[in-house]
């Protein structure tokens, strides 16, 4: 074993995390699993994580499947990754997003486990030539805990079926990032043909009826009538800039003023639904619901992967800055530069990139877009393998969890002194 690949102890003698050349011998009782290729990420360049919330549930399910396994219940348990750097950091991820969400530890209690082994790569974004913006592990766990503690996400009511139907471009291309209020989706086809994948406004407003959407807000140039949308009784409003730009400052204001003020659900689009989407979906979680740049760029990509792009991170991250400072909205769009106090340690932005945030960057969404049309109608990467099958049956089954019930019994007698 390398220097720095111990076996992190999750649970006391019973859950374990380890990285190394090859898995841990399987001794008598020690059962190992592996997920490094069962669960996969599609890249939409050098981008290679995190891996979605579909993933994390399908982990969390197979791992509880594995920890109440009569058979096992006298192992110890170990999760073994390679060393191949983005397989390492979404297994970290994985283990990480478990006991936030499985045993009940914050994201900090969750991370400290693995501050003493190897340092882990930090997450990019999808742009094609590469952002330096570096997007941690802790700040996807941090993400995940508040969208927990906000009722974003519920363990016991996820729809896995529902999320990885929806997220298909041929059904939509669509996420919830913040459940029954902002959805984010492509932009549709102005015309159906077979061998397109979008779908048209028309097929988008029979989805939105079903899923309680009153409005639809375009972000993109036109290239379809808006009245294909307002005709079945919803809501329409444009608010364009450029593709890979952050947005100026009276379209952050008008976005976070219709959202406000809305009842029902908004579905926001651009081309792809990634970029300029997700930006703006970001200004409005962390000036009402309190997250940083980071943590909303993390939940974003574990609802919907590559959103974000290129300077929206750095503008995020500024904008959090000045909603912190309780600067007056009207100034947001000032340039963004590497000066948040976040902003150096996370890469600092190139002179591209400046140049990205004011004149965007022509054709980023249509490389997106098709990147989104060519990937695989299923979002798994499921080789014959030995692992378990319940990794790739998307009708799972939670168990009764009374192996963890016993371990959230044991540390709240610890918390409360018993």
């Amino acid at each position: 074993m390398l220097p720095g690949n111990h076996p992190l102890e999750i649970i006391p003698r019973r859950l374990y995390w380890v990285s190394d050349r090859t898995p841990p011998a399987m001794k008598n009782r020690v059962h190992v699993f592996s997920v490094d290729q069962e669960l996969s990420y599609l890249p939409y360049a050098s981008d290679f994580g995190p891996l979605d919330i579909g993933c994390i549930f399908r982990y969390c399910v197979h791992l509880d499947n594995i920890l109440e396994d009569p058979k096992l219940q006298h192992h110890a348990i170990y999760h073994y990754t390679s060393l191949i750097p983005a397989k390492r950091a979404n297994a970290a991820l994985l283990m990480g997003a478990y006991q936030v969400i499985r045993l009940d530890r914050s994201a900090d209690e969750a991370w400290e486990f693995f501050l003493s082994t190897t340092r882990f790569i930090p997450f990019r974004d999808a742009s094609a030539e590469g952002s330096p913006f570096e997007l941690y592990i802790l700040d996807c766990l941090k993400g995940l805990q508040k969208a927990i503690h906000l009722g974003w996400f519920d363990y016991d009511t996820f729809d896995l079926n529902e999320y990885e139907k929806l997220t298909r471009v041929e059904s939509g291309g669509l996420n919830w990032i913040i459940p029954k209020k902002l959805l984010a989706f492509s932009a549709p086809a102005a015309e159906g043909r077979p061998k397109d994948k979008a779908l048209t406004p028309e097929q988008y407003s029979k989805i939105f009826r079903n899923l309680g959407v009153s409005t639809v807000i375009r972000l993109n140039k036109e290239h379809y009538d808006h009245c294909r949308f307002t005709s079945s009784g919803l809501q329409f409003i444009d608010l364009y800039f450029l593709d890979g730009s952050v947005p100026p400052d009276d379209i952050v204001r008008q976005f976070l003023e219709i959202v406000e003020e809305q009842r029902g659900a908004i579905a926001v689009h651009c081309k792809a639904g990634l970029g300029r989407t997700g930006t703006l979906i970001g200004c409005y979680a962390i000036k009402c619901h309190g997250f940083t740049g980071p943590e909303f760029i993390g939940w974003a990509r574990l609802c919907r992967p590559g959103s974000v792009l290129g300077p929206q991170q750095y503008f995020l991250c500024e904008f959090e800055e000045k909603i912190s400072s309780n600067k007056a909205l009207g100034k947001v769009n000032e340039m963004v530069r590497a000066k948040s106090p976040q902003a150096p340690v996370r890469g600092e932005m190139t002179l591209f990139e400046k140049y990205k945030a004011k004149f965007g960057e022509m054709g980023q969404s249509e490389r997106l877009t098709q990147m989104m049309k060519s990937a695989p109608s299923s979002p798994l990467n499921i080789p014959n393998s030995p692992t378990p099958k319940s990794i790739g049956n998307s009708n799972l089954r939670i168990p009764p969890g009374s192996a963890l019930r016993n371990y959230l019994k044991e540390k709240e007698k610890q918390e409360n002194g018993g």
